[in-house]
């Protein structure tokens, strides 16, 4: 079987992937979590401990990966440099390639670090671009949600606001998912916080991890 590692997104916990995971073991993946305190380290700290992680491991077959939000940021941070194991492909669940233009709104004011974390740092547009992530030498798939407004999301409050005339999730726009270098893209009708386990999310991470490419 081949692996598929997961990767929760800020201020979440593994268990939010949990619907992902049993997907993509339904279709005959081996999917794992990799657990991380996700509010207590900078963005670069993480993608060290999680590539410190990978290197001690031991891979019989192609390792996958899907990431949510800045599990995907992780993921291309720690892949982009070379593994001694086959690289499999990548699914980046609405992850802010290109920053969260939010953070770059209200960057400098208290509430949004005491909530978010140490990351948050890290998450501007501009200081995003700063880091060049770069892109993982695979194919990619980015899945973006377009669901602007769900009650138990604060930050889509703001954003209705914020992204007024624009695509987004009710936390990353539309056009701050694009990734210069994927092989495939596509918006689905889901929320920010909750699109890792919305069944199209499910069936398209499956899909692309088996072809590179999205179900059309």
């Amino acid at each position: 079987m081949e692996h598929v590692i997961l990767l929760h997104g800020l201020v979440r916990r593994s268990t939010s992937l949990s619907g992902l995971r049993k997907g993509l073991e339904n279709a005959g993946f081996a999917p794992e979590y990799w657990p991380y305190p996700s509010r207590r380290r900078r963005l670069d700290a993480h993608i060290d401990a999680f590539r410190s992680w990978l290197l001690s491991r031991n891979f019989e077959h192609p390792v996958h990966f899907a990431g949510h939000s800045l599990g995907g940021l992780i993921i291309r941070g720690a892949l982009s440099k070379e593994v001694p194991f086959e690289l499999g492909r990548i699914v980046l669940i609405a992850t802010p390639n290109q920053g969260a233009g939010v953070v770059s709104r209200y960057e400098h004011t208290r509430l949004p670090h005491l909530i978010f974390g140490e990351p948050l740092q890290d998450l501007s547009e501009a200081a995003l671009k700063e880091k060049g992530l770069g892109v993982p030498a695979t194919d990619i798939g980015v899945i973006a949600g377009i669901q602007r407004f769900h009650p138990l999301n604060p930050l889509s409050y703001v954003n209705n606001f914020h992204y007024q005339g624009m695509e987004h999730d009710g936390t990353v726009a539309l056009a701050n998912t694009e990734l210069r270098g994927s092989t495939d893209s596509i918006s689905i009708n889901a929320h920010h916080t909750f699109i890792s386990n919305h069944p199209t999310t499910i069936e398209q991470t499956a899909y692309f991890l088996k072809n590179g490419k999205f179900l059309r």
